[in-house]
């Protein structure tokens, strides 16, 4: 038998916040929604599933909420009767689920006709996965992980504690920060040049290519010991082990790619909190280093663009400048035009960490987190997400116009990295300074 604190539930509707606001405009040109997988072990049945997931959602208000424009104009979110989350059922043998997960990613959501989440079950009688797709304005990668396992707590009959928590971002920052000290009308400072923008893909209905791959415990465990006694993080890690795997695979590309990275703002911002909303920023990776660095060096020069984030008072007043100018977007073209502009990137490589899940709910067992696969639209994107569970480092590549070979040659680049007790002796030392200390 289930149980769970009765959560503070929407009473009205209130106006999106300016990342939600963002999200909802660019998916109505460029669907952006998102996918987390698990894969489970121990007996389910089909109607448990169910029963959790809408038992998980209820408690979840955002996801039983409509967006709809108010008198004024404005989105909001609109609370409506709770019913059952779509839940497709198929046999776990019967089909890979990165297949799932590409159909889905190709499936857009209305936003007047919720719930914001759906779900493809992959089931049989001693394992199961489960794709979980949430709408990109109510939720990120990190909160749609914690979503599962409380999907997982009520499946197995665990009682479960959601939290009940609502506000958009910016709210949430100003009450623990205080409101950003720059006026709202002030550009966010930057030394970067202006970047030209980018084509964004038209959608065409069809699917995405999805690929995924885990390291091994011990290879994960040595990236991670050898990414600090090289002064930089997994994250910048894999950024480099990206760019030079790019390079190897696209030897007529005329410049390296340019990556974006998102950033976690629950850890840094809100004490690690773990509601279901959309709490994350993103910093765009200068593109100027040298085609032919080793990946240690390039790690260091992409961990460069983090060295704000280690100050909690400025990326709070930074996040919030941004959202006040992100506040401004009302259009759907200005929306996509901003997104083109700012977040001009050819790439995206988010990484959750290590996933603060346990292996064992009751009688299952929590074998593999992948995710978050995306595509955000940009033409020939290639998105790269990473997470960290069971001490395996799991990718997942996810894009229209896949570089096939991806995410084996980005190993091979970690293998020779990892292997080389001698790195390029004409790296920057000064990228220390920039570090990033991310997972």
């Amino acid at each position: 038998m289930n149980s769970l604190a009765e959560p503070v539930m929407i009473r009205a509707a209130r106006s999106l916040g300016a990342m939600e606001k963002f999200f909802y405009l660019l998916n109505q040109s460029h669907p952006n929604h998102f996918a987390m997988v698990g894969e489970v072990s121990g007996p389910t049945r089909v109607d448990q599933w169910q029963d959790a997931l809408d038992l998980v959602a209820h408690h979840s208000p955002l996801v039983w909420s409509r967006v709809e424009r108010g008198s004024n104009g404005a989105p909001a979110f609109v609370p409506v009767p709770h019913g059952s989350v779509p839940m497709k059922v198929a046999r776990v043998c019967s089909t890979n689920w990165t297949d799932e997960v590409a159909a889905q990613i190709a499936q857009p959501f209305d936003e007047l006709h919720p719930p914001l989440l759906r779900a493809t079950l992959l089931h049989g009688e001693a394992r199961s996965v489960i794709v979980l797709v949430a709408h990109h304005s109510i939720g990120d990668g990190l909160s749609l992980t914690s979503l599962l396992g409380d999907l997982l707590r009520a499946v197995a009959g665990e009682n479960l504690m959601r939290s009940g928590e609502t506000r958009a971002l910016e709210h949430l920052i100003e009450l623990k920060h205080g409101a950003p000290k720059l006026p709202s009308n002030a550009p966010v400072p930057s030394d970067e040049p202006m970047r030209a923008p980018l084509e964004m893909r038209r959608p065409d209905g069809s699917a995405p290519h999805v690929e995924s791959l885990r390291l091994t415990s011990t290879m994960t465990r040595a990236l991670r010991e050898r990414s600090r006694a090289e002064r930089t993080s997994v994250q910048s890690a894999l950024i480099a082990a990206f760019t030079r795997a790019m390079c190897f695979l696209n030897a007529d590309a005329q410049r390296e790619p340019r990556v974006l990275s998102p950033v976690d703002l629950r850890r840094r911002l809100l004490d690690g909190s773990d509601h279901l909303a959309m709490c994350a920023s993103g910093v765009v990776h200068a593109d100027d280093g040298p085609r032919d660095a080793g990946l240690w060096s390039r790690a260091r020069h992409a961990g460069q663009a983090f060295a704000d984030i280690e100050s909690t008072n400025v990326l709070a007043e930074h996040v919030l400048t941004a959202h006040a100018l992100l506040d401004t977007v009302n259009g759907t073209a200005d929306a996509k035009a901003v997104f083109a502009q700012a977040f001009a990137n050819d790439a995206v490589v988010t990484n959750l960490g290590v996933v603060n899940l346990p292996k064992r709910f009751g009688p299952l067992t929590l074998d593999a987190v992948w995710g978050p696969s995306v595509s955000v639209g940009v033409v020939d994107e290639q998105v790269i997400g990473a997470a960290t569970f069971d001490g395996q480092l799991h990718l997942v590549h996810t894009s229209y116009t896949p570089v096939l070979g991806l995410l084996d040659q980005m190993v091979v680049e970690i293998t020779a990295a990892l292997a080389d007790e001698n790195p390029d002796e004409s790296e920057d030392e000064s990228a220390e300074a920039g570090a990033d200390t991310r997972e």
